[in-house]
């Protein structure tokens, strides 16, 4: 039971938000109006107006079918309906068959170029979100298979450009994950050569943080997740509020600045935010406007 808890503390360290937001990669690139196409369409995807990204993924695939990034954002479209939304088994099941996609093509790109940080990210990211659905819906062989698999390339990244973005926001989840196991535990992670500090995490996701790609909002979602995790609500708000307002149409980044507003005691702003997600137009998430609906009811 403790390896397996152990186990299940590197696959949530590891994957919350992390691979869903690979960044796009400088290769396989023949064509700027591609990669401005993939640009919108990802722009789209972190807006949250899933019905424009998907239309733009399911055109990139049939011009550059090679090209995993469509497929992963596209497969990101349902993982995120599931776990933002009401984790339906169609929303599980599309995202399960999604990935497989996803996965196959980033192996090939891999293969080709074994030191490509995207699609190792990728990878990882995609297995352990596998993971985590697979879990939820109680198919715990392929939880735990895809959970030690996105495992391996998450050490595989630590093992490339330690100064590529995308590595650092592998190298500072790594951190962040080990250091975080319990006292009573770190025998299981000095058994396999493991030993990092979670201050030292946070320090370098910050990094990550501060880039001018998209790899930003990766590292920004992840931070607010951490540093809520750890009670350090304050600086998750920093966090929620920079990508809230750098995507003012994202329902999930505003409704949880709103929940943030309001563990930080800023009530009226907080009522001010959930008034605003009850009220956005928009076609992702219902499900947030009536829970805004009920805190507002509740404050």
């Amino acid at each position: 039971m403790t390896v397996i808890r152990l186990t299940w503390l590197f696959i949530l360290c590891s994957i919350i938000s992390n691979s869903l937001f690979a960044a796009p990669t400088e290769i396989h690139a023949d064509s700027s109006s591609y990669e401005q196409k993939l640009e919108d369409g990802i722009d789209a995807f972190y807006r949250a107006d899933w019905i424009e990204a998907k239309a733009v993924f399911k055109e990139l695939q049939q011009k550059k079918p090679g090209d995993s990034r469509a497929y992963f954002f596209e497969s990101m479209i349902p993982f995120w309906k599931y776990y933002f939304g009401d984790q339906s088994s169609k929303a599980a099941e599309t995202f399960l068959d999604q990935s497989k996609q996803a996965i196959k093509i980033s192996k090939q790109q891999l293969s080709e170029n074994s030191s490509d940080t995207t699609m190792v990210l990728m990878l990882s990211g995609l297995y352990g979100y596998r993971s985590l659905v697979a879990a939820a819906e109680k198919n715990y062989k392929e939880a735990l298979q895809s959970g030690m698999t996105g495992f391996k390339y998450t050490r595989q990244l630590l093992a490339l450009d330690a100064d590529d973005p995308k590595a650092l926001i592998g190298k500072g989840m790594f951190y962040y994950m080990v250091g975080s196991v319990p006292n009573g535990l770190k025998w299981a992670t000095n058994m396999i050569g493991m030993s990092a500090d979670m201050q030292e995490g946070f320090e370098v996701l910050e990094q990550a943080a501060r880039s001018d790609s998209y790899v930003r909002n990766d590292a920004q979602m992840i931070l607010a997740y951490l540093y809520e995790r750890e009670q350090k609500n304050e600086k998750a708000l920093k966090h929620l509020e920079a990508l809230s307002e750098r995507y003012p149409g994202n329902i999930i980044f505003q409704y949880n600045r709103a929940r943030l507003l309001e563990k930080t005691n800023k009530l009226d702003r907080a009522r001010e935010n959930y008034q605003m997600v009850a009220t956005m137009d928009t076609n992702t998430l219902d499900i947030l406007k009536q829970k805004s609906k009920n805190r507002l009811h509740k404050l």
